[in-house]
């Protein structure tokens, strides 16, 4: 009766109960996001699905790393000054003009040496006549992440997953209508990406009124977004880019074709790492309010036994369900199967570990951890693709991938131990 009771305990609390929104959120997300690249794959193949993956991997990248912490920052400043405060306002101008000045800055960057770029960071000349819009891309996700922090800060996770899911939605759909009359090629593909998240910016900047932006902005802000936000930037930029190594060094060694199953591989596991920031966005915001130590412990224990349960299932249900994704997109991408069990394997082993890594963050508000550890993970990643890869090819970009997330899992695990004695 006691297990009984302590299992119904934990289904009960308010963190279950909003992760089962974030999660129903996710899964209607993560069937809407692969029906669109199993479309893409289908009707583009795999060599000008390769530039599409490219594209989204740099925008990926680029998101994380030039929003300049401000996602993490969001969920730390608005957790602690509500967003109807003066202060919280003007947190909000803050990093919205930071979205604006970035997106504008590298639109004019990628217009005017597209050819350099493309040259210097894919060593895939095509990437040229797709870079300027890879860039409104970036721009289009910097304005739809400043809505769904917003929404994620203030526990607002209906509001949260409707941003994604309807990004998802009209996404799909239109790919659909362009499909059905011939139009959907790697241009129309990057229109839709750009698109579809500024529609659920404006709904979002609609909840959330345009008055922060009459608030006047004094140095003191920005010293303190940027005292949390310069380590997160750090990091989370190293992390980015580390864990999209395996992509760019099979860009640098291999085929443009392979590019494209590796990437639909990636693509299949795209589940996961939504997962982890839907499990993420309630866990994040009590880690930045506990004030002692056993309360961060108890919280804690639960979150890694709910995220552990859902990796292993998510496990189960995603390894045969790859496999058919694989097949249908089409022969030539079959090839891609091993590398996306292995792929799965790393993500799962993120994801189980993410409780551990949020309570660091933001209970113990060490950021700087984070920054050495990515610079390791990708010096792992690297050395061993630049190894592996021109040996075993695709299975080789997904070894690196698994033994550079083991690595970073383990030292954190470490790391954690130690903050844990020392706060006792």
């Amino acid at each position: 009766m006691n297990l009984k009771n302590q299992i119904h305990k934990l289904i009960s609390t308010a963190t279950v109960r909003q992760s089962i929104i974030t999660m129903g959120s996710i899964v209607i997300n993560a069937v809407l996001a692969t029906l669109f690249y199993l479309l893409l794959a289908r009707i583009l193949g795999s060599s000008e699905y390769g530039l599409v993956t490219l594209s989204f991997a740099t925008v990926a990248i680029m998101t994380v790393v030039f929003d300049f912490g401000n996602d993490r920052g969001m969920v730390k400043f608005l957790s602690l000054y509500p967003s109807n405060t003066e202060r919280g306002q003007k947190i909000l101008k803050a990093i919205f003009l930071s979205k604006i000045f970035s997106s504008l800055f590298f639109i004019i960057l990628f217009t005017f040496f597209s050819r350099e770029i493309a040259s210097l960071l894919f060593n895939q000349p095509a990437m040229a006549a797709y870079l300027p819009l890879t860039a409104v891309c970036f721009g289009s996700q910097l304005l739809f992440y400043f809505g769904t922090y917003y929404f994620q800060a203030q526990e607002k996770f209906l509001l949260w997953g409707g941003l994604f899911v309807g990004a998802n939605f009209s996404r799909l759909v239109f790919a659909v209508v362009l499909a059905v009359f011939g139009r959907l090629d790697t241009f129309t593909a990057l229109i839709l990406f750009a698109l579809t998240p500024l529609l659920s910016f404006s709904f979002a900047f609609y909840k959330i009124g345009p008055a922060f932006l009459r608030q006047k902005l004094t140095k003191n802000i920005f010293l303190e977004i940027f005292s949390f936000n310069k380590w997160a930037t750090g990091f989370s930029a190293i992390s980015t880019v580390s864990s999209r190594l395996d992509t760019y060094l099979t860009s640098y060694l291999s085929r443009l074709s392979d590019v494209g199953v590796y990437g639909l591989a990636t693509q299949a596991t795209l589940i996961m790492p939504n997962l982890v920031s839907a499990l993420g966005a309630v866990t994040s915001p009590k880690f930045s309010r506990f004030k002692n130590p056993l309360d961060n412990q108890r919280y804690l224990l639960k979150s890694i036994v709910f995220f552990s349960a859902i990796a292993i299932l998510s496990g189960v249900i995603l390894l045969p369900v790859g496999y058919v994704f694989m097949l249908i997109s089409g022969p030539e991408y079959i090839a891609g199967f091993i590398p996306f069990v292995i792929l799965l394997l790393s993500q799962l082993v993120f994801l189980a570990f993410s409780p551990i890594r949020d309570s660091i963050l933001y209970y113990y508000s060490r950021p700087d951890f984070f920054f050495w550890l990515s610079l390791l993970h990708g010096a792992l990643t690297l050395a061993v693709g630049l190894f592996l890869i021109p040996r075993l090819g695709l299975l080789g970009a997904s070894l690196s991938n698994l033994m550079g997330q083991l690595l970073l899992n383990l030292v954190t695990l470490w790391f954690f131990r130690t903050l844990k004695l020392k706060s006792h």
